[in-house]
């Protein structure tokens, strides 16, 4: 892999993650700015999220800059996320309409109160095909000089409220309409035949396996996120009815799940995902306006003791001294980025340092 001169033991730090172990210390991926190259850094870092959305050419070229101006420490590497907005599955169904900023996608309410009979996936979609055509032209232009994300197409729950509308659909949710299992059914169905497709097109670039760009992580498999962040906003009894049999099904269908859990009004469903028997790894986000990872250091041990893996992407460096001395490194992956290139070096050493079973 280009960029980095160590790919075959940020992969075995990797492979011991996913089983909630470690080797010599936990992973660890930390990225800064290259010395002489801070300007560049920061003002590529300060484009729009979805600069280039949709043109892989424009997006080649961003992220190879990126790349030339980035060091990557510890299990940090380069990679492209395939980013054309969350819970992207919303956008394959016929009757979604959708538009864009430079941040994030939008969608109107397609679904009308009749109308989760009637939803129904259109092979023709634009943001389908889209999806499977940006994925060929970055593993045609990668060459395994870098990794390609899986695409943000997590959320059944998520999707469905974008296509109802969240206040309608919590709406329905109250009232038990019998339509939403059926609907869930079948954004369940196009997750999995987008899941499988892109996976299909990009393994051999990343190298037999799979990986999320935000997140920082590769596995030696089929790897996608899970989610329900529209959770934070129903019960558990909710939760239960509508979350967790999708949470089921494609926990039994990826070789390497991971769930995204967005935020501490999750943790109320916490009892639930540690039941999920093969569910691997938990990734916590400290949400805006919440306090940072290590006043949850009490949530976070509790979900190792499950035998779970923790994932925890960092705001900043601050927590990861408390962080990798609270939590075992067993199953631990820390993603932080660092002021500059002695800080990366010396968050790497420190990791070393503190590991511990």
């Amino acid at each position: 892999m280009k960029y980095i001169d160590d790919w075959d033991m940020i992969k075995k730090r990797f492979n011991a993650f996913w089983e909630g172990a470690f080797i010599d210390r936990c992973c660890i991926a930390v990225t800064a700015p290259l010395r002489g190259k801070e300007d560049e850094y920061h003002r590529l870092k300060a484009l729009p999220r979805l600069h280039g959305w949709g043109n892989p050419e424009e997006i080649i070229v961003l992220n190879r800059k990126k790349f030339e101006v980035t060091k990557f420490a510890g299990e940090s590497f380069p990679g492209i996320w395939l980013n054309l907005g969350p819970s992207g599955h919303a956008g394959f169904f016929k009757g979604a309409t959708w538009h864009m900023d430079h941040q994030t996608v939008w969608y109107d309410p397609s679904i009308d109160d009749d109308g989760y009979d009637t939803l129904a996936f259109d092979c023709q979609s634009p943001l389908y095909t889209l999806t499977l055509s940006m994925a060929k032209a970055l593993a045609d232009d990668s060459q395994g000089d870098y990794l390609i994300s899986m695409p943000d197409t997590a959320g059944n729950l998520d999707a469905l409220a974008y296509l109802r509308g969240n206040d309608t659909l919590l709406v329905d949710m109250a009232d038990e309409h019998p339509g939403i299992l059926g609907a869930l059914r079948k954004l369940q169905a196009a997750w999995e035949k987008v899941t499988q497709e892109v996976y299909d097109i990009l393994k051999s670039n990343n190298d037999g396996g799979g990986m999320i760009q935000w997140l920082r992580v590769w596995a030696p498999g089929l790897l996608a996120q899970m989610q329900v962040d529209m959770s934070v906003m129903i019960s558990s009894d909710m939760f239960n009815t509508f979350a967790l049999p999708e949470l089921i099904e494609q926990s039994n269908f990826l070789d390497y799940p991971l769930y995204h859990l967005d935020g501490a009004q999750q943790v109320r469903h916490l009892d639930t995902l540690l039941s999920l028997e093969r569910l691997k790894v938990i990734q916590w986000t400290s949400i805006a306006g919440q306090a940072n990872p290590s006043h949850y250091l009490e949530v976070l041990q509790r979900i190792q003791k499950a035998g779970k893996s923790l994932l925890l992407p960092l705001p900043d460096a601050k927590d990861v001294e408390s962080l990798l001395t609270n939590l075992s490194s067993k199953g631990l992956h820390i993603v932080v980025e660092a002021e500059d290139e002695d800080q990366a070096d010396e968050i790497v050493r420190m990791a070393s340092r503190l590991s511990h079973e």
